[in-house]
């Protein structure tokens, strides 16, 4: 066993921790009564108008504080079955996500983070694969990895970054076991970004389906949603939940100017009431509002600490930061996969 995950931390080492959480739908199996399935969704999500304040111990840094007026993050992502055996299942994606801050009433008006990311174009390109291999009776073992480019980067360009200094991978292991149709629990663990900073951490899964349409998928620690289907094409939501990114940046004209590339970390903590709709036999629509607290906002200079034997977290900071609560909206149009279709799938 010591040997297996060695070799899983290995794997993980060598392509860098991801920027990517860990969602709570892909540690689920499918259920009757579950939430409608999304194979190709839009969403648009963030708070609005906080406070920011940042220190630094470099003395050319210094302290500094500023309003973020917006953070708008657009996702589009495509999820698609790869093999469907009675043994094995294997399902892929493709993700992009574009993230923009903006930054007013710097003070002073020159601080490198507010300036050099000011209405930047923060980028996730990547794919995911989830799998489910089943065991014996109803035990399996669930599987799900993903790699990313995560950063300020363009496509064509390759000025800045090499394709090494902006992959970020995750890997999540469990191992899972279906009570019945309608309770599912699974214990595992996740290697990633969640939380911020690249951590090793342990993740229990529960889901169950109540008679009366109501539904719950916990998954600690990130986590829980919670549901209640009013009639076949509406249904009310109630989650929270941690998120965490990553990206490689490069902050230009500014006193950060001559370093390769930084490392911005952030993490957050979004609690929100609901609703969705099936506006359509494949189309939905959710919206969802509540309140973003932020766990941390940092920049470091690399993602591991240098010439360590065991790799660990660079938490030598450039900029630390305190960033005060807001108001957070999310939305999202998706197309859900037929339920002929997903019963033939699953099944």
């Amino acid at each position: 066993m010591k040997y297996f995950l060695g070799l899983i931390l290995i794997l993980v080492s060598i392509t860098g921790f991801a920027q990517d959480t860990l969602s709570r739908e892909d540690w689920t199996p499918y259920f009757e009564s579950n939430l409608p399935t999304r194979f190709l969704y839009l969403k648009m999500e963030g708070p609005f108008q906080y406070n920011i304040s940042s220190t630094s111990e470099l003395p050319q840094i210094g302290n500094g504080s500023a309003e973020i007026t917006g953070n708008r993050t657009v996702t589009a992502r495509l999820k698609f079955p790869i093999l469907n055996k009675q043994r094995v299942k294997l399902t892929g994606g493709f993700r992009y996500v574009n993230e923009q801050f903006y930054f007013e009433d710097i003070k002073p008006g020159d601080y490198p983070m507010y300036v050099g990311l000011n209405d930047r174009n923060l980028r996730r390109l990547g794919v995911d694969m989830k799998g489910l291999f089943h065991l014996r009776d109803n035990h399996s073992i669930i599987m799900q990895t993903s790699w990313s480019l995560a950063g300020d980067f363009h496509i064509h360009d390759h000025k800045y970054f090499s394709v090494g200094d902006l992959l970020k991978s995750s890997l999540a292991v469990g191992y899972a076991t279906r009570k019945n149709r309608n309770t599912y629990y699974a214990f595992g663990a996740y290697f990633g970004y969640t939380f911020g900073d690249p951590a090793i951490y342990p993740v229990i899964n529960y889901s169950k389906r109540f008679a009366n349409g109501i539904g719950l998928d916990i998954l600690l620690p990130q986590g829980f949603k919670a549901w209640k289907q009013i009639n076949k094409k509406l249904y009310l939501l109630c989650d929270a939940e941690i998120s965490g990114t990553s990206y490689t940046v490069r902050v230009d004209d500014t006193v950060l100017n001559e370093m390769e590339s930084i490392q911005l970390r952030q993490s957050t903590i979004d609690a929100t009431v609901g609703v969705l709709v099936k506006i359509h036999k494949w189309v939905g629509f959710e919206a969802k509002f509540g309140y973003s607290n932020n766990i941390n906002f940092n920049v470091t200079e690399s993602n591991f600490k240098l010439g360590s034997t065991l790799l660990k977290p660079d938490t030598d900071y450039l900029i630390t930061s305190k960033v005060s609560g807001a108001p957070y909206a999310n939305i999202s149009l998706f197309l859900s996969v037929p339920k002929k279709l997903m019963n033939r799938y699953v099944e």
